[in-house]
């Protein structure tokens, strides 16, 4: 698990340097998206404070996102080529033992989400399967 996520890490930093003086593929995160979401439904399962201490957050700024697992504070990079399109990037959290059980998992899928909708003040973020979470307005 250390493995892939210092691997995703890596890959992450060199497909960034990848861009080229003034012409970079990057666009600045849509402004309705810019605000702080509280996660609702986690793969499909509305969630309960038995998955988490408080529901985990995160505040999305025009390249950046900051937030909360439930326990452990995270922050990171934004990334997003076209409308719909959204990828977390450099992840970081604090290691504080928790009794959050799913947080494992909403990391995870918060490193392995690709796109966004934005529908009836709820946020949803989709990876290359379908559907991993949602979100109300904070």
């Amino acid at each position: 698990m250390l493995f892939i996520a210092v691997s995703l890490t890596y890959s992450c930093k060199s497909t960034k340097s990848t861009s080229t003086g003034n012409s970079t593929v990057e666009k600045s995160i849509e402004k309705k998206l810019q605000q702080t979401w509280i996660l609702e439904n986690l793969n499909g399962k509305v969630l309960t404070q038995k998955d988490f201490s408080t529901f985990p957050t995160i505040s999305i700024a025009s390249s950046t996102f900051s937030g909360s697992t439930g326990c452990n504070a995270i922050k990171g990079n934004l990334l997003s080529k076209d409308a719909g399109l959204l990828q977390f990037l450099n992840i970081t959290s604090e290691t504080k033992k928790c009794d959050a059980k799913k947080e494992a998992e909403f990391l995870q899928l918060l490193r392995t989400t690709s796109g966004y909708s934005i529908e009836n003040n709820k946020l949803f973020l989709t990876n290359q399967f379908g559907l991993t979470m949602s979100f109300k307005k904070g």
